[in-house]
Formats: structure tokens, C-alpha cells, sequence
């Protein structure tokens, strides 16, 4: 425990060194900017968590940053560090990570609709496709589950290549006892899996 808490400390990023430039998407759970570090100009994307009260929140929100910081692949959202507050100085968990400038999956999903992909779509699909269930093979290889995987919850770089984000509601499982992971209704209505909709014990598959 005390190794892991040490390693979280190393993390630790001074929030006063950035800015806020514009706020990318604001949920129930928290904000996401768009900041840029003040001495070299350098943008990224901040998540900060708005629900601190309650053991339950403060144990997710623990457990979304050791996710990142022990799982980083080219797949996954580049983790930065944290912050014990927010640009407000409010006792609010903040995490910086690697701005996307391409947007969502969701979003390009929107552009397909109206036609205004990038002319190279059909590879772009196939990419992201691959993208995703290599990213994903990562996770469960190192036994968590996302629990919300949803086109929101990729990001897509300069070049189109996804990045799987937003672990708030993920969580480690035991692979020996796969049987009994959880049965908490988690995620979006929309992508659960039925046995996550039916409250049922269920396993990394339900990511799938």
C-alpha cells in the first residue's frame, strides 16, 4: 500500500503552472478543459472531478489514477499527473493528460453522419477499430475492466489513432475467480452489456 501511495506522490503536478483555455465537455461527475502550461505554452486536457464526498467517490476516483499510471500503452490516454485541486483551489482531484485535437469517436461519428469525414475514412474505420481492441486486450491482459467503453470514451490523436480514456468506473478483477467480479449496474445505458442491464455477476466480457 505504502509503495503504491509513494508512487501516486511522484505525480503529484503543480496546478498554478496552468491555465484554463476553454472548457472542453462538462458532466454530473466533472469538468474537462483545455489548459496550457504557462512557461512553455504546452496544451493538455484536464479532468476534474466535481463528487469528492462519500467514501465510494474518493475510492473510484483513487483507483481511476492508479489505473493510469500503472497501465500506459500507445492505446491508452497519456497520463500527466494529478492534483489534490482544481483551478479554483477547491479540494477537487484533478487529472492532466494528453489533449486530443481530433475529438471523440463519438464526434467523428457526428462528421460521418453529415458527411464530413476525412476522405480517408474507410481506412480511418479500420484503424480505430484495431486501435480500440488492441487497447482493450491491453487492459483485461492486465486484469480491469473498463466498465463504459463508449465512442465518447475514445480519443482520437492528430492521426486518427484512438486512445481509450475516462476510467472513473473501471476497476482491477481477479482472473481466479472470474465468476465474481460485480454485479453494480455501471456505465451507459446504451453499451451494457444484458448481464451489466440484469445486475448479474459478470467479467471483463461485458466490456466486449
Amino acid at each position: 500500500m505504502s509503495s503504491t501511495k509513494n508512487r501516486k506522490e511522484q505525480y503529484l503536478f503543480n496546478i498554478e503552472d496552468y491555465k484554463v483555455i476553454r472548457c472542453i465537455k462538462r458532466g454530473g461527475f466533472g469538468v474537462i478543459n483545455l489548459i496550457r502550461n504557462k512557461s512553455n505554452g504546452k496544451e493538455y486536457a484536464s479532468k476534474t472531478n466535481l463528487i469528492q464526498t462519500g467514501t465510494q467517490n474518493k475510492l473510484l476516483v483513487s483507483r481511476e489514477i492508479r489505473i493510469l499510471i500503472e497501465i500506459q500503452h500507445d492505446t491508452i490516454i497519456q497520463f500527466r499527473g494529478f492534483s489534490y485541486s482544481d483551478f479554483d483551489g477547491k479540494k477537487n482531484v484533478t487529472i492532466l493528460m494528453d489533449y486530443m485535437k481530433n475529438g471523440s469517436l463519438s464526434d467523428l461519428i457526428d462528421q460521418e453522419m453529415k458527411s464530413l469525414c476525412p476522405h480517408d475514412y474507410d481506412n480511418t474505420k479500420r484503424q480505430i477499430l484495431i486501435g480500440i481492441a488492441r487497447g482493450m486486450m491491453i487492459l483485461h491482459s492486465r486484469h480491469v475492466i473498463h466498465r463504459d467503453l463508449k465512442p465518447e470514451n475514445i480519443l482520437l490523436d492528430d492521426d486518427f489513432r484512438p486512445r481509450i480514456t475516462d476510467f472513473g468506473l473501471s476497476k482491477f478483477f481477479d482472473p481466479h475467480h472470474s465468476m465474481n467480479q460485480s454485479k453494480i449496474n455501471s456505465g451507459t445505458a446504451s453499451y451494457m452489456a444484458p448481464e451489466v442491464i440484469n445486475s448479474d455477476n459478470y467479467t471483463s466480457k461485458a466490456d466486449v
